[in-house]
């Protein structure tokens, strides 16, 4: 060999080739809740404690589906909706700033708790404690 280099021998674990990893489908996993970014006056604090008490409930409810069984339950039940965010009425946190639109769960009757979906995690940004205060729910 030209400059005294002789070619390495590889072991048979290194000639194995690793498959690719497969980019996982979140829609089949159960969504995680996150409280990180929840704003004031939207949070779990400013519920009643009855509406407290409904919103635990409702997330220990959630958290046995998988996204695809909430994507395809009621929107006004198990399910969700999306919401454009040019209808959320506070201020937008500046991380999301970019977002055309939230999802929208239902936690007491027809009152949301509002955020987005990032893979499994649903980061609650907003929690209504009265109907309409967040965004216009139409008629």
């Amino acid at each position: 060999m030209p400059g005294g280099l002789r070619p390495t021998r590889r072991s048979a674990a290194e000639k194995r080739l690793t498959p690719p990893v497969a980019t996982p489908n979140y829609d089949h996993a159960h969504p995680k809740f996150c409280f990180e970014h929840i704003q004031p006056d939207f949070d779990v604090k400013s519920l009643s404690p009855d509406q407290q008490a409904a919103l635990a409930c409702a997330l220990q409810e959630h958290a046995t589906l998988t996204w695809q069984q909430i994507k395809l339950a009621q929107r006004h039940g198990l399910g969700c909706e999306k919401i454009p965010a040019a209808q959320i009425k506070p201020s937008i946190p500046l991380r999301f700033s970019d977002a055309d639109h939230f999802l929208a769960m239902r936690y007491s009757g027809r009152l949301p708790m509002v955020g987005s979906r990032v893979n499994d995690v649903f980061h609650i940004i907003w929690i209504e404690s009265s109907f309409g205060d967040l965004y216009d729910h139409g008629s």
